[in-house]
């Protein structure tokens, strides 16, 4: 161990980090293509990226000025599309920094975490982060959530229960039901909406019932804004007023600020766009049931995870990367057999749809 090291919290010597997706010139280069020929449909981002009005919003900007700590425009944005008082929302830089802020409020060394595997890496590397005592308790067949299993993990040491609604990478929803029957252990239920847009689904009717409820939410997809790194979350006044406290003062740059109001001001034809991916989806559905060797797990998101029966998931995720077409391969065993694939425009679709033939 280096002197270094020697200095270092023990558990952070030997990390086991949350590998993200590579920049399109760094695919280029992997596959032996052109960085304009690469098809990004590895990360569930929004291929048309932000409109003409968000762009132009970022222009003439204050740069030289700190953003507003107490977010007061973006919040009452935020109030006025979510139908929630400003008091019980909170923006974040992504809802990463709303996750590692849930630990920093609620979590100390050894306490638990609950999420439910397979499911969105970042919940299990912030507890890692946080020393917390990670148990993953898997789905079931249908990538529904094992309740009993849920409740006998929840004792007096568990703190928050992460559940991902659409979840990635399967897609489908937590049911109202069992939200419930979690949230009435009093434990905190975090329920990322991160794909709200698409599913037309959420759970904040829960809210004023449950002050144990946080809602995530995000830009990142449906607004095509995922660089500038801004989503939000919805819960009681109590836990957002905390939540408040602890952040970064100014965790929200202006840009940031200023592409949010400007999306939220064009939302329909964002929300049009959103749901050209859902047919985009549908579309990707209806050839991969015509495909032998391959199917898929119906998604309410921009999504479809899809498992391969006659290649491995590696042989199939090579073939499309040598044509420019990327996609999100996981290490899990359970999921050792698929691959997730965002939608793109109609023209990827038209690509990924004939590489595909070829693939399987």
């Amino acid at each position: 161990m280096s002197q270094i090291e020697k200095l270092m919290r023990s558990h952070m010597v030997n990390f086991a980090t949350y590998h993200g997706v590579d920049p399109s010139e760094e695919l280029a280069r992997k596959a032996g293509i052109k960085p304009e020929d690469v098809i990004r449909l590895n990360a569930n981002e929004n291929p048309y990226g932000p409109l003409d009005n968000v762009s132009a919003a970022l222009s003439g900007l204050p740069l030289h000025l700190y953003p507003d700590p107490n977010q007061r425009k973006l919040r009452a944005a935020l109030g006025e599309y979510t139908g929630q008082p400003v008091e019980r929302i909170m923006a974040g830089a992504g809802g990463d920094e709303i996750i590692d802020l849930l630990m920093r409020l609620f979590i100390a060394p050894g306490q638990k975490v609950l999420d439910c595997e397979p499911t969105f890496g970042m919940y299990s590397f912030s507890a890692r982060l946080a020393e917390a005592e990670i148990v993953s308790v898997p789905r079931n067949s249908t990538w529904d959530i094992d309740i009993p299993a849920m409740l006998e993990a929840i004792d007096d040491s568990a703190r928050i229960v992460f559940l991902a609604s659409p979840n990635n990478p399967t897609g489908n929803l937590l049911t109202e039901r069992d939200a419930r029957a979690l949230l009435k252990t009093g434990v905190i239920v975090c329920v990322d909406e991160t794909y709200y847009e698409f599913s037309g689904s959420t759970l904040c009717p829960l809210l004023d019932e449950y002050e144990n409820l946080v809602i995530l939410r995000s830009f990142s997809k449906w607004a095509g804004i995922a660089g500038l790194r801004v989503g939000y979350a919805i819960a009681s006044s109590e836990l957002i007023g905390h939540l408040m406290d602890i952040k970064q003062p100014y965790n929200i740059n202006i840009a940031g600020e200023a592409a949010v109001l400007a999306a939220l001001e064009h939302r329909g034809e964002l929300l049009e766009r959103a749901a050209t991916l859902i047919e985009q989806r549908k579309r990707l559905e209806a050839v991969v049931d015509e495909f032998p060797g391959i199917s898929y797990y119906p998604s309410e998101a921009n999504f479809l995870l899809c498992r391969f029966e006659r290649r491995t998931a590696e042989e199939a995720y090579v073939e499309l990367a040598q044509r420019g077409i990327f996609v999100r391969r996981f290490p899990q065993t359970v999921l050792d057999s698929s691959l997730r694939i965002s939608t793109g425009t109609p023209e990827q679709t038209d690509l990924l749809i004939d590489a595909l033939r070829r693939v399987v």
